[in-house]
């Protein structure tokens, strides 16, 4: 029977918690053993004594390292999480690092609790990367993807010093299960989710993912999601230069008005829909409910609704539609409606509860 490998994942929790779930995931996939301390409050000094056994236990460490430095011990002002590195260190356990690129931390993570630029967590990041192997990842299929390359290898470089699991009076019964592999993965995964609903109910943790995106990255990006100046002006300039395409029945007062109204609408519209998120926010009923009628491209419909679906925060849907006459003659229609996708409506409901607690 093959020995199974102690993998100790390290990492800060709350802000990781999906890259904890996909690297237990990684380590079930290449046949080991997951381990880690989410159950335990940190700062506790009989927590830090079990945590220690745990990684004297286990016989590779793994660290996931993200944007945040992590909560500090009050007597040596030394993260938890770099802690538990030094004492595998001081253990001289095989150790390896995932960091999370610059990327992925601003888009998937919450950036405004970044503490990427505290000089403790530039040095920690700089002695991880310098000391052994590291793979730095953009993605939750590369961060998993890079676990089970770099297990086998780790293994095969250390199997000599290596201890394992070989439980004699659960060798039979691992081999059943070892047969039943998904069904473990499965059993384990929900001890994790379990596991992750106490950590909630006692933190007061909330899910603040909607799809793979953060609810603090998408505000932001919706925020910063305007029409350019130039490209205002310049489709301003195509209107008026189409009202005065059309003008020769008109006289040179009405043409005046005409191009005056123009920039009257231009300005209010622009005024009013300054940037995406409010423009989500003054369409939002319709956008909830039955779809928000897209009759004319125009310039916000460039900049604004193709965000929304690519964020997955909205989708459109042609919708076609047939007039019949006494006379017998069919009359058909079509038009484009924009609404809401569930993560649209998750992001409304979380700006709302924001708004309220302001």
């Amino acid at each position: 029977m093959d020995k199974k490998y102690q993998v100790f994942i390290s990492s800060t929790y709350e802000d990781l918690i999906r890259e904890r779930q996909r690297a237990i995931t990684a380590i079930l996939n290449a046949e080991q053993i997951p381990a880690g301390m989410e159950a335990f409050k940190t700062g506790d000094a009989s927590q830090k004594e079990v945590i220690s056994k745990w990684i004297q236990q286990s016989d590779i460490y793994l660290l996931i390292l993200g944007g945040r430095y992590g909560s500090k011990d009050e007597r040596n002002g030394i993260s938890y999480t770099e802690w538990e590195y030094l004492k595998a260190e001081e253990l001289n356990i095989p150790r390896f690092a995932i960091v999370l690129k610059d990327e992925y931390i601003n888009g998937n993570l919450d950036a405004s609790h970044s503490e990427q630029a505290l000089p403790e967590y530039q040095k920690f990041k700089e002695k991880v990367t310098k000391n052994h192997l590291v793979s730095f990842v953009n993605s939750l299929d590369q961060l998993e993807l890079e676990i089970m390359k770099n297990l086998p290898e780790i293994i095969k470089d250390h199997e000599e010093s290596l201890e394992g699991w070989v439980p004699g009076h659960y060798q039979r019964d691992y081999e059943n299960l070892r047969d039943k592999q998904n069904d473990v993965s499965d059993e384990i995964r929900q001890n994790n989710q379990d596991i992750l609903k106490m950590v909630k109910q006692n933190s007061g943790w909330k899910d603040d993912y909607i799809g793979q995106y953060h609810f603090s990255y998408i505000k932001k990006k919706l925020e910063e999601t305007i029409i350019p100046q130039d490209e205002f002006n310049k489709n301003l300039q195509d209107a008026i230069d189409n009202i005065i395409s059309q003008s020769s029945d008109m006289s040179k007062e009405i043409v005046e008005r005409e191009i005056k109204n123009k920039r009257k609408q231009r300005k209010e519209q622009r005024e009013q829909l300054p940037n995406l998120l409010e423009y989500v926010k003054v369409y939002r009923r319709e956008l909830m409910g039955p779809g928000l009628k897209i009759t004319q491209r125009d310039l916000i419909d460039k900049y604004y609704i193709s965000e929304l679906e690519q964020l997955s925060l909205a989708k459109e849907e042609t919708i076609k539609n047939s007039t019949h006459f006494a006379s017998g003659q069919i009359l058909d229609s079509r038009y484009d409606s924009l609404y809401f996708t569930e993560e649209g409506k998750k992001f409304m409901t979380m700006l709302d509860e924001l708004n309220a607690s302001d």
